[in-house]
């Protein structure tokens, strides 16, 4: 319950709250710049200097919001001796797009 003008109101969740750690992720600029470049090559990946050569950002910055996207469940990484390879967990993005389209049908009434 929430209290809005004075007026009390029920917040109903709709969104599964699993969703959460992603939406947070991606809510920051660098973070979503790296989903955008990392869908764009697909399968292949990116070694995270590539990423952080790509971006314009530290290395070392970028591997923390690496670190973030992965716990996240946004990214994969595979290590191939010292160079480490990222890649988008498709399943992970569509998952959210589909709770926020949900949500906004389900607001809307359209569908």
């Amino acid at each position: 319950m929430g209290l809005e003008n004075g007026k009390m109101f029920v917040y109903i969740r709709t969104m599964d709250m699993n969703d959460l750690p992603i939406l947070t992720a991606l809510g920051q600029a660098t973070r979503w710049r790296t989903f955008e470049l990392l869908v764009r090559h697909g399968g292949d990946g990116m070694l995270q200097g590539e990423i952080a050569t790509g971006l314009g950002v530290d290395k070392n910055l970028m591997s923390a919001h690496l670190k973030i996207m992965r716990e996240a469940g946004l990214v994969t990484a595979e290590k191939n001796g010292r160079e480490v390879t990222y890649r988008v967990t498709p399943a992970a993005a569509r998952q959210v797009a589909q709770s926020m389209l949900d949500l906004i049908e389900k607001a809307t009434g359209a569908g």
